[in-house]
């Protein structure tokens, strides 16, 4: 049961993202970028639950991008309910689906995990949790590092889509995942190769925030 209840521990901790986290990501030469997707995400004229793509190669930055995005103060203030996850590989919808309710609503999470409810419910009780904490709710949720069509069928089957002005930020390296995920040509963004300076000035202040400089 310890060995259980560790490597669950060790799963959960891989998944979530925490404020604290997002303090070592500063963005550098992607403020367009930043401003573009964020008036995506604050565009409440379709009610809807919207989803934005956000892809590209590896190394371009998504991650941060979208997590400055997440962390925005605008952001912050529109969206109450908020979580943001990276996905694990091998994909473990269950874990994610506790890692989203955990963070969308923690007090009460955590008072069902000390009562024992939580950690084991089976995958129709912990959808019926998640769908009763984002009921009727307005919110944010970021999904990191998406690398399949089945990962995003398997988790959106978990978020309730009512017109409450609900969205999702989707990040990934294919072209056919970011359409798969946003129906919207509008709501799929490609991140391109920063600029020579930007990438320079990118590579500086890496390299000085690692010398504590």
């Amino acid at each position: 049961m310890t060995s259980s209840n560790s490597a669950d521990n060790k799963s959960l901790t891989h998944t979530e993202t925490t404020i604290a986290d997002f303090k070592e990501y500063e963005q550098v030469g992607r403020e367009k970028e930043k401003s573009d997707i964020i008036k995506l995400i604050s565009n409440e004229v379709n009610q809807q639950l919207d989803v934005v793509s956000v892809w590209g190669m590896g190394g371009l930055g998504k991650t941060t991008l979208v997590r400055d995005v997440y962390q925005s103060q605008h952001l912050s203030v529109k969206f109450r309910y908020r979580a943001c996850v990276t996905i694990m590989h091998p994909f473990n919808c269950d874990e994610l689906i506790k890692s989203l309710a955990r963070q969308l609503d923690a007090e009460d999470y955590e008072n069902k995990e000390e009562t024992g409810l939580a950690g084991g419910r089976t995958k129709p009780r912990l959808q019926r949790s998640l769908t009763d904490i984002l009921e009727g709710k307005k919110y944010l949720i970021v999904l990191d590092d998406l690398s399949s069509a089945t990962e995003w069928d398997s988790i959106i089957q978990h978020l309730p889509a009512r017109e409450t002005a609900s969205r999702i930020i989707v990040t990934t390296r294919s072209e056919n995942i970011a359409r798969h995920c946003s129906k919207k040509q509008g709501n799929i963004y490609k991140l391109q190769i920063l600029g020579y300076e930007d990438g320079l000035n990118l590579f500086m202040e890496k390299y000085f925030t690692r010398l504590h400089i």
